[in-house]
């Protein structure tokens, strides 16, 4: 996370974002203002998406990348905010992305969307996994989802170490303080390990943490 007494990277974006604490409490009860930060713009990667995708797979790609970042901070916003403030989009037009991902397995984030709601699906992150795992190919997944292949590459190293630390009896709790990597994520990273590590489908993620040094 940034540290507040430094200035913000060039592109990212400081969002404040009201919580409310102690929910269940009465409607006054106490709150404070969580920031959290967004890559708006990244200089090294975005101009190749444009490039490469156009204007709609830049928007397609930011859209992952932006509710993917707040996500892991725990913080999630309206679709509202995402359409007209932060990619200069119709929200029809953003539906019919995230109805596209949802296609893809992908589940997005947002306010008012609870987690029966995702059908199955997971954020992006780790929704590229399980299309690897299910077969398709790294430059398949890179272009459905409007990513480079580096960063593609990355997610599925990311999980292959999280795999070989699993397979070596650590828990969850052990894993994040190796890995450095969020709380949701690797919640994630667990059910789909859980899904995948049994007799029928167990090669496939014992080949992905072999990959791995």
């Amino acid at each position: 996370m940034n540290d507040p007494s430094e200035p913000l990277p060039p592109g990212k974006l400081e969002i404040s974002k009201l919580v409310i604490l102690n929910k269940r409490e009465a409607k006054d009860a106490p709150s404070e203002k969580l920031p959290c930060w967004i890559t708006f713009f990244d200089p090294e990667k975005d101009p190749w998406v444009r490039k490469t995708y156009g204007m709609t797979g830049l928007r397609r790609h930011k859209l992952l990348r932006i509710t993917g970042e707040v996500y892991e901070q725990s913080i999630s916003l309206n679709q509202e905010v995402v359409s007209s403030d932060l990619l200069g989009c119709g929200i029809r037009t953003l539906q019919r992305d995230i109805i596209l991902f949802a296609s893809l397995g992908v589940w997005i984030p947002f306010q008012h969307v609870s987690n029966p709601n995702r059908a199955g699906g997971y954020t992006y992150k780790v929704a590229v996994v399980k299309l690897y795992l299910e077969g398709m190919t790294k430059a398949e997944i890179t272009s459905s989802l409007y990513h480079d292949p580096e960063r593609i590459g990355k997610f599925i190293e990311d999980f292959a170490r999280f795999t070989k630390l699993a397979q070596s009896g650590l828990s969850i709790y052990q894993i994040k303080a190796v890995l450095l990597l969020p709380e949701v994520l690797l919640e994630e990273y667990w059910t789909l390990f859980k899904i995948y590590n049994t007799p029928q489908l167990f090669k496939k993620l014992d080949l992905l943490a072999k990959a791995v040094r």
